[in-house]
C-alpha cells in the first residue's frame, strides 16, 4: 500500500515539474513574440519574425547570442523598410526554414576584381613584403667568403612590395575570364610586360638608394618582419574578400 502511495506522489511531482516546464516555455515564447509587437511590423511579418527567432535560436550554430540578436535586429530594420513598398518577409526571404539556412550558410560572394581592388592590393603587398623579408633574411645567414651577399634595404623592400600590391590586382583584372575586356589579348600581354619591366626597374633603383634612407637590417630583423607579414596576410585574407591574391 505504501509503495502505491510513493508511486502516486512521484507521479504527482513529475506532473507538477512538467507543468512548470510548460509554463516556462510558454512564458519564454510570449516574451519572444512580444518583442515584435508594436514596433511597426504587420501581423503577418511579426509572426514570421517570431517563428524565425524561435527556429534560429534552436539551431546549434557557433553564433553567439549577441550575434544572433544583431541578425534579428537587422532583419527587423530591413523588414520595416521593405513594408514601405508593400513587401513581406515571405517574399523578401522565402520560408522561415529557407531564411534560417541562408543566414547559417550564406552564399559566397562572386569574385569582382574591381570591387575588391584595394583589399587585393593590400593583401598582395603583405605577401611580397613577406617574400622579400624572408628572402633577404635567409641570404644574410649565408655570406660569401670575401664577398658579402647583397641585402636590400628596408625602404626598397617596402617600395617594391607596395608596387607589387598595386600592380598585381590590375594584371588580374586584365585577364579575368568571362569578362569583356577593353583591349585585345596582345595589348594586355604588352601592358603586363611593361608593368614587370617597370617593377624590376624600380626594384633595381631602390637598391641604389643611399643607406641613410634605405638601411639594410640584420637577418633576424628581416625574419621577424617576414613572420609578422605572414601573420598579417593570413589575418587579412580571413577578414577581407580576396579575389586577386597571388596565393
Amino acid at each position: 500500500m505504501s509503495s502505491n502511495n510513493d508511486e502516486t506522489k512521484q507521479n504527482l511531482r513529475a506532473r507538477e515539474k512538467n507543468a512548470h516546464v510548460h509554463q516556462d516555455r510558454d512564458r519564454s515564447a510570449k516574451m519572444v513574440h512580444s518583442q515584435f509587437d508594436n514596433i511597426g511590423l504587420t501581423k503577418r511579418n511579426s509572426e514570421y519574425m517570431y517563428k524565425f527567432t524561435q527556429a534560429f535560436n534552436n539551431t546549434s550554430s557557433k553564433l553567439s547570442t549577441a550575434q544572433k540578436t544583431e541578425i534579428v535586429n537587422k532583419m527587423v530594420q530591413d523588414l520595416l523598410e521593405g513594408q514601405k513598398s508593400g513587401r513581406t518577409a515571405r517574399n523578401m526571404w522565402g520560408t522561415v526554414e529557407q531564411r534560417v539556412q541562408a543566414v547559417l550558410n550564406p552564399p559566397k560572394r562572386k569574385p569582382d576584381p574591381k570591387r575588391d581592388y584595394w583589399p587585393n592590393a593590400g593583401y598582395n603587398a603583405l605577401l611580397f613584403l613577406m617574400i622579400f623579408t624572408f628572402m633577404y633574411g635567409i641570404i644574410g645567414f649565408f655570406p660569401s667568403k670575401g664577398h658579402p651577399q647583397p641585402v636590400m634595404g628596408i625602404t626598397g623592400i617596402l617600395i617594391s612590395a607596395a608596387i607589387a600590391g598595386v600592380g598585381i590586382p590590375l594584371v588580374t583584372m586584365m585577364f579575368t575570364p568571362g569578362v569583356k575586356h577593353k583591349y585585345s589579348i596582345w595589348i594586355r600581354i604588352a601592358i603586363m610586360i611593361v608593368f614587370v619591366v617597370v617593377w624590376m626597374g624600380v626594384f633595381t633603383g631602390a637598391a641604389m638608394l643611399p643607406a641613410v634612407i634605405n638601411p639594410a637590417l640584420n637577418s633576424y630583423a628581416y625574419i621577424v618582419l617576414g613572420l609578422l607579414s605572414a601573420g598579417g596576410s593570413w589575418w587579412y585574407k580571413r577578414h577581407f574578400s580576396i579575389t586577386g591574391g597571388l596565393f
